[in-house]
């Protein structure tokens, strides 16, 4: 993982939740529309085929590229605003939901770079976090990135980071204190039923302990029907709540469509 600076000093790299390589595919695509366009204006192509074709193809490059420049516009906004601070409040915002003065043991569901794991030892001062990920070549997170992270945020010695599934977690029922997620359970691709990855991080969870999961709570298509979800969370825990967060986050309009954060939520409270 290339390491970061900010005036001259090493600083925590949490990736982007619109990699870099998604704006190169979208940059390459319009290159490649663009030079197809260009061809079907060459003298030797244009005497090959028939006008009519020649039009048709014209036009359905044109509609290509700007079909693929917008998406890059989109997504290039997308990938600056996250950097900027948007990702980071979010983060923040989920590790609030927990009680400062809380001690034990913290369960991050899908820790990524590490951010929510380093956010919790932070905001508790005497707790030990478990990061937990499956780590695919999907996003280009790994466990010695979250190592380096929460070394360079001087949390080393109260974080562990390991490989795992959040659909079949390795832990006996029961066994930390609280449990975080943020935005994670909508990938999990073993679990066809979203919902039992929740009632999967809830039941390594205490009696009396805390949580809080961001997703795409909202999205029917995931979640299925909203009231059916909240009666089905009545029954995995003692005190739990599904409130939307887009407002909550301060989300700019831009971001909420289907493409990024419309469906968000969190489920919160104490098991």
């Amino acid at each position: 993982m290339e390491e970061k600076k900010t005036t001259g000093i090493l600083a925590p790299d949490y990736g982007n939740w619109v990699p870099v390589k998604m704006l190169y595919v979208f940059a390459g695509l319009l290159i490649v529309w663009m030079a197809g366009l260009a061809i079907t204006f060459l003298t030797c192509v244009s005497i090959s085929i028939g006008c009519g074709w020649l039009w048709t193809m014209r036009v359905v490059l044109i509609l290509l590229c700007c079909a693929t420049a917008a998406m890059l516009w989109l997504f290039g906004q997308a990938h600056r605003t996250f950097a900027r601070g948007l990702s980071a409040h979010i983060i923040s915002y989920v590790a609030e939901k927990l009680d400062a003065d809380m001690s034990g043991h913290v369960l991050d569901i899908g820790c990524g770079g590490g951010a929510l794991s380093v956010a919790v030892a932070k905001r508790c001062a005497t707790v030990q976090v478990t990061g937990i990920d499956y780590w695919g070549p999907r996003w280009g997170y790994g466990k010695q990135q979250c190592e380096r992270n929460a070394a360079l945020e001087g949390v080393s010695r109260r974080t562990t980071f390991m490989h795992g599934d959040a659909a079949t977690l390795p832990f006996a029922n029961g066994t930390f204190d609280a449990a975080v997620s943020n935005f994670v359970f909508h990938e999990v691709k073993t679990q066809p039923d979203k919902k039992q990855v929740i009632a999967e991080a809830l039941r390594v969870v205490k009696p009396g302990g805390w949580f809080a999961f961001h997703d795409l709570f909202y999205d029917t298509g995931i979640y299925g029907d909203t009231a059916a979800l909240e009666t089905y969370l009545s029954t995995l825990a003692s005190d739990i709540h599904l409130i939307p967060t887009t407002g909550e986050t301060d989300v700019p309009p831009f971001l909420r469509n289907k493409l990024f954060l419309k469906y968000t939520g969190l489920v919160y409270g104490r098991k």
